[in-house]
C-alpha cells in the first residue's frame, strides 16, 4: 500500500535534515614522507684509516631508528633530532654505504686509500638495551675483547655506536692475518640487567674493582694476599652475574667475516645466532684461514 501523498512530499525534507545532522568526518592528514640523505662521507676518494664518520639527515624528526648497511652487514642505529651519527669500517678499495628508514634510502660509493686489512669481522644486531661484546680468539690463543682491545699480532676491536649500549655493531680487524682458527664468541647481557631496578653505577664499580684485582694478581703478590684477592674476585664476578639476571628478550645477532675484501681472493663467512642466556659467553662460529689462502692472496699483491 502506498504512503499518503503528504508523507511522500515530506520525505526529501526529512532526509535532508538527517544529512545535515550527520557529523562530518575530518579528512585524514597524510603522514609526511620519510627522507634520508647521507651528508658524510661524500662520493669520490676518501682519505681514511680503518673507519670513517657517517652523518645522515632523516626527516621527519619522529623517526627514531635507521638501518645502516656496509660490507653486506646491516644493523640498526639511533636517529636523534633527525640525525644519524656513527663510525663505520672502511676497507681499502671501493666501499658502498647505505642508510634506510621508513621506506626511504640513500647510499654513497667511495674509494678509500689505506693500508690493506686481511681479516674483518662485523657483528651486528637490532635491539634495545642489550650489552653485547664480541670476543675473537686468535690462532695463537690471545683473545681480543672489550677489556683487551689490541693483541700483540695486531688484532683490534672497534665500537661504532655513539652509545655503546643498545644499538650498533662491533668489529674485529687484523691487518695481517696468521694461518689458523679464529673463534668468534659473544658475551651477552640482556636488557633485564639494566631495567630491573639495578643501578648501572654498581655494575661499573664492580668492573673497576675486577680490573684492580686482576692487575694486583698479575703483580704476583704474597700468597696470603693472593688468596684473599682470589676470594674477592669470585665475589665480584658473582655480583656481576647477579646484576645480569634475569634473562630478557632474545636478541638475533649476525656476523659477516671478510678475508681479503675487495680483492680477487675475497672470501666471506656469515654466522647467525640468537642470544638469550644473559651473562654467558656463547660461541658464534669459527673461521679457518689456511696457509694456502694467505700465500695465494699475497702472491697477487703488487
Amino acid at each position: 500500500m502506498s504512503p499518503p501523498p503528504a508523507l511522500l512530499g515530506r520525505r526529501p525534507f526529512v532526509l535532508g535534515l538527517a544529512a545535515l545532522a550527520a557529523p562530518r568526518l575530518a579528512s585524514a592528514q597524510p603522514s609526511p614522507p620519510v627522507t634520508v640523505h647521507i651528508d658524510e662521507p661524500a662520493a669520490g676518494v676518501v682519505a681514511a684509516g680503518d673507519t670513517v664518520r657517517l652523518v645522515a639527515t632523516v626527516t621527519p624528526a619522529s623517526v627514531l631508528t635507521a638501518l645502516v648497511t656496509v660490507h653486506g652487514a646491516s644493523y640498526e642505529v639511533p636517529v636523534r633530532d633527525g640525525r644519524v651519527e656513527q663510525t663505520v669500517v672502511v676497507l681499502p678499495g671501493t666501499n658502498r654505504l647505505g642508510v634506510s628508514a621508513g621506506g626511504a634510502h640513500d647510499s654513497v660509493t667511495f674509494r678509500a686509500d689505506g693500508d690493506p686489512v686481511d681479516l674483518v669481522v662485523l657483528l651486528g644486531w637490532s635491539a634495545r638495551g642489550e650489552i653485547i661484546d664480541l670476543w675473537v680468539r686468535e690462532p695463537d690463543g690471545e683473545t681480543v675483547k672489550w677489556d683487551h682491545r689490541e693483541s700483540a699480532p695486531g688484532g683490534r676491536l672497534l665500537d661504532f655506536s655513539s652509545d655503546a649500549i643498545g644499538f650498533g655493531s662491533q668489529a674485529y680487524l687484523r691487518a695481517r692475518a696468521a694461518p689458523g682458527r679464529y673463534r668468534l664468541k659473544v658475551h651477552y647481557w640482556s636488557d633485564g640487567a639494566r631495567t630491573q631496578g639495578r643501578d648501572t653505577t654498581d655494575f661499573d664499580a664492580a668492573l673497576e674493582r675486577l680490573h684492580a684485582i686482576d692487575a694486583r694478581l698479575a703483580a704476583a703478590p704474597p700468597r696470603d694476599e693472593a688468596a684473599a684477592l682470589a676470594a674477592e674476585r669470585r665475589a665480584v664476578t658473582d655480583r656481576l652475574d647477579a646484576w645480569g639476571r634475569p634473562s630478557g628478550v632474545q636478541t638475533p645477532l649476525h656476523a659477516e667475516v671478510l678475508l681479503f675484501a675487495n680483492t680477487a681472493h675475497e672470501r666471506r663467512w656469515r654466522f647467525d645466532m640468537t642470544a638469550q642466556r644473559t651473562g654467558q659467553l656463547q660461541t658464534l662460529g669459527e673461521v679457518e684461514v689456511t696457509s694456502g689462502m694467505l700465500l695465494d692472496a699475497r702472491r697477487a699483491t703488487p
